[in-house]
């Protein structure tokens, strides 16, 4: 698991306590009933606040799972890369 995956688990698991990491690592708007919209703007500031970006609201519905979440924080980690 590389860093920004353990990261995003913590984030999650902020939100999420009840998941352990496995859970967290399939967990989608439709297998976890606690993720609603007020879930999913809670997770994005957290993330925000984490990693130290801003996501633009134009993108908040695609955020649907932690796999959505980890590719977008890998795509850009490569856009800030020199």
């Amino acid at each position: 698991m590389n860093d920004a995956e353990e990261r995003l688990v913590r984030c999650f698991s902020v939100i999420f306590p009840d998941l352990d990491q496995k859970q967290i690592r399939r967990a989608s708007k439709t297998s976890v009933g606690a993720w609603d919209s007020v879930a999913t703007v809670t997770l994005i500031n957290v993330v925000e606040e984490e990693f130290g970006l801003q996501i633009d609201f134009e993108d908040v519905e695609q955020f649907s799972s932690f796999p959505v979440f980890l590719r977008y924080l890998q795509s850009r980690e490569l856009e800030t890369k020199p």
